[in-house]
């Protein structure tokens, strides 16, 4: 019964927050679980469409990359080893492509996605992709749900600890294990976005899981 009151909340909470988005010019949409989140993306994306994916843990963890490409899809990703002139070509790639498929840091309940990024391809990606009739495509997890803008700026900052951990990055906030905002060489919360509506003369999609993804 607690599990079925946890879903029955979710869905309701999840329901409201699509509306907000709804108001704010995104199309929004909430799904319970990341198996359904991984079809509505199969079924949003063309086939033949090619898709940026920047360093989004989400995305991965519930297959959509795997899938896509098996599928036949086109995928540009900067993750894993490649020389710094590849990574740039990758990453250029990525925010060029048909669709931008992302997450984000923070959702707030009125609506408005807060991302925090170390280079500024990521954020640049989800103010500018999906370019050529594209479009950007968000997956959030209900987790990353904030009441407000500081409250949603506060937990971006925060997803920064493990994504530094990914990346055996020493940042100042792993030794802390907060957030000091740090302005040294290796801080990654250099660029901050907050997307108060879709942005003119773009397309988004915000699929909204039921379930905690990512950071």
């Amino acid at each position: 019964m607690a599990n079925e009151n946890v879903t029955r909340g979710n869905e309701i909470v999840g329901n409201s927050v699509v509306k907000a988005l709804e108001r704010r010019g995104f199309e929004a949409e909430y799904v319970p679980t990341a198996q359904e989140a991984l079809k509505r993306i199969l079924e949003l994306v063309p086939e033949g469409a090619s898709v940026g994916i920047p360093g989004t843990v989400t995305v991965r963890e519930i297959g959509a990359l795997d899938a896509l490409k098996a599928r036949g899809n086109t995928i540009y990703q900067h993750w894993g080893k490649m020389t710094p002139e590849e990574r740039r070509i990758a990453r250029d790639n990525e925010n060029s492509a048909d669709v931008f498929l992302t997450s984000a840091n923070a959702l707030t309940r009125d609506g408005r996605i807060i991302s925090i990024d170390g280079t500024g391809n990521r954020v640049a990606g989800m103010a500018w992709g999906g370019e050529n009739n594209g479009f950007v495509l968000f997956v959030i997890g209900i987790n990353k749900l904030a009441f407000g803008l500081d409250d949603g700026i506060e937990r971006a900052r925060t997803a920064t600890i493990p994504n530094a951990v990914r990346q055996n990055e020493p940042t100042a906030c792993t030794k802390a294990g907060h957030c000091v905002k740090c302005l040294d060489e290796y801080s990654m919360c250099r660029a901050i976005l907050i997307l108060e509506q879709a942005v003119k003369g773009r397309r988004y999609h915000v699929i909204l899981v039921g379930e905690n993804l990512g950071y």
